[in-house]
């Protein structure tokens, strides 16, 4: 791997470093998998709670919301990998995208529907955003 694509990764917030393509790339799918878990986690916890409330409507929307969530990450993520399409960074690129889109969607749904609008404790913790 190029210094140049070395700069770039470091600049994205990418914490993967190798010398190879092939070796960033399998971290960073390991990261994204750890954040894929992770959001699933906080996705059952939100659906849980809103079960148990019998909340139906709120639940139907959480549902629409999540399936147009992953179409808003397949497209934009698909369209980082077009952008870099000319080079071998474009992979890492990608994937750096669907992390840091998947890490931003798990604090959505634990702001929207796993925190209480007073003091009490938040259904599970605060997610950590790996750097």
């Amino acid at each position: 791997m190029s210094i140049i694509i070395a700069a770039l990764l470091l600049a994205a917030g990418n914490p993967c470093d190798g010398s190879a393509t092939r070796d960033v790339e399998q971290c960073l799918a390991a990261e994204l998998s750890r954040a894929d878990a992770e959001l699933n986690r906080y996705y059952a916890a939100a659906t849980k709670r809103l079960t148990e409330q019998q909340d139906t409507a709120a639940l139907a929307k959480l549902r629409t919301a999540e399936l147009a969530w992953i179409a808003y990450r397949d497209a934009e993520c698909d369209a980082v990998y077009q952008w870099w399409g000319q080079g071998t960074i474009r992979g890492a690129m990608a994937l750096g995208c669907r992390k840091k889109v998947t890490e931003a969607r798990t604090m959505v749904i634990w702001q929207n529907w796993l925190t209480y609008a007073d003091s009490t404790q938040p259904i599970l913790p605060k997610p950590r955003k790996e750097e």
